[in-house]
């Protein structure tokens, strides 16, 4: 009885490392699965690792070589070392924190040509910590525009890679984290805009007193702004990774079809000539039968990874296919319990499994967490995503008589007729989450 309650013991222990080590797995970014697939590598003989970069880069080198090498017999394209000069070019421009900004530009996003220019504006005004650096009213001056469409861009900006670029102050910056994050404290903008210097000393009985809150949620609060990611320092191109989809959405003839990106990734096996040299060796037993298992854990972990990322896609796909068919004004209120609870997981898991990870879409390159918005119930009893309903706002303030500028409580009754059940104090908040300046300061008398 005493050898099956510790073999009993034994096996629980195995399971739970090995669950741990999925998890773990799950919730990588890709560059950081790639850095943890090499580590284990370096410590498992028995792991074999092709890298799927090298060969990325050099397909990608030698297609830009073949199209010079057909076009450089032509007196309009120079010689050859020209055209070797505009390959170097090329691959140097990919790491440009301009061009890799203005790539994340929605493509279906109806921006005009002054739009384009004022953004491009903005991102060339970005210093090294990527904080926006020029004064948005005299970018309004200078495209001879409204401070109200110059935010409109800015806003924009701030939703493109990485998190809290666009930023005005360090204040901004964590808001913008807090806000790309579905799962923030309900009290951590709050803190943030009011009592930052409380929160920094970490007075947690103050702040408790203040909300009249629990002390330990006032903790989990602090703590949760704590670790926010600090600020972005040194050279802007250093600063930047560039984003790796770790899966593809496209519509072929109707139907939505979903791609895991595997080819970034190094591929893994198990060398067959290692297995075979400490298989037989009777010295390495314990040895070979530990690399063996922990092999097959990572091999294992990679696989339930694709498989999570896979059913999330396929379920996003269902749940969202008004975003993906025409862009983030469509986007659906959508919260980590709905997912979790339709996947049959922890919300936990799907955490882990949006964390750092992107997701390309015929209309853009999206983080996937950004795809989990709240909302508000309107009078069909659905809801209207806050997205959607700051976009209205926007265009009630755009469309508004300069003469006599809208109040909130005149743009409440408006979303109330329209069907969308808000409160005057919740439509400031939004004005002022867009920075749009409240009516007797838009009036043009």
């Amino acid at each position: 009885m005493q050898m099956i309650l510790n073999n009993s013991q034994k096996l629980t222990q195995v399971l739970s490392a090995k669950l741990l080590q999925h998890l773990e797995i799950l919730q990588f970014s890709t560059n950081e699965l790639e850095q943890y697939i090499y580590e284990k590598a370096n410590e498992n003989p028995l792991l074999s690792v092709i890298d799927a970069k090298v060969k990325g880069n050099y397909e990608e080198i030698m297609k830009l070589a073949r199209s010079s090498i057909s076009t450089q017999f032509s007196p309009l394209h120079g010689s050859g070392k020209e055209q070797f000069n505009i390959i170097e070019k090329t691959l140097a421009e990919k790491v440009s924190y301009e061009l890799f900004l203005m790539e994340q530009v929605p493509v279906h996003s109806n921006l005009s040509e002054t739009d384009l220019k004022i953004l491009t504006f903005l991102i060339r005004s970005l210093d090294d910590r990527l904080f926006l650096e020029t004064d948005l009213e005299f970018v309004s001056e200078k495209f001879n525009t409204s401070m109200v469409h110059v935010e409109a861009i800015l806003n924009l900006l701030q939703t493109f890679e990485p998190v809290g670029v666009g930023a005005r102050n360090y204040t901004e910056y964590l808001l913008i984290q807090i806000n790309r994050d579905p799962s923030a404290p309900e009290m951590a903008v709050k803190f943030i805009n009011d009592d930052l210097k409380l929160v920094a000393a970490q007075a947690f009985k103050r702040l408790s007193k203040k909300y009249k809150m629990p002390l330990q949620e006032v903790q989990q609060t602090v703590t949760y702004i704590k670790n926010l990611n600090p600020m972005i320092a040194g050279d802007k191109v250093e600063a930047i990774p560039y984003i790796i989809p770790d899966l593809t959405v496209k519509n072929i003839e109707g139907e939505w079809i979903i791609k895991l990106n595997r080819h970034y990734l190094p591929s893994v096996t198990i060398d067959e000539s290692y297995v075979k040299l400490l298989k037989n060796d009777a010295n390495n037993q314990t040895y070979y039968r530990d690399s063996i298992k922990d092999a097959l854990a990572l091999m294992e972990g990679i696989e339930q990874r694709d498989k999570t990322l896979y059913d999330l896609a396929r379920l996003l796909v269902q749940i969202q296919e008004d975003f993906f068919a025409k862009g983030m004004d469509l986007i659906k209120p959508m919260r980590l319990k709905d997912v979790s609870e339709v996947l049959g997981v922890h919300e936990s898991t799907v955490s882990r499994a949006i964390r750092g990870k992107y997701i390309q879409t015929p209309h853009g390159i999206y983080a996937l967490q950004s795809l989990f918005t709240k909302g508000l119930t309107n009078a069909s009893g659905k809801m209207d995503s806050v997205t959607y309903i700051k976009k209205r706002i926007k265009e009630l303030v755009e469309e508004e008589d300069k003469n006599k500028p809208l109040s909130d409580q005149q743009m409440t009754n408006i979303l109330c007729k329209e069907g969308i059940q808000i409160s005057r104090r919740t439509v400031a908040k939004y004005r002022e989450e867009l920075r749009i300046v409240n009516s007797a300061n838009r009036t043009c008398g």
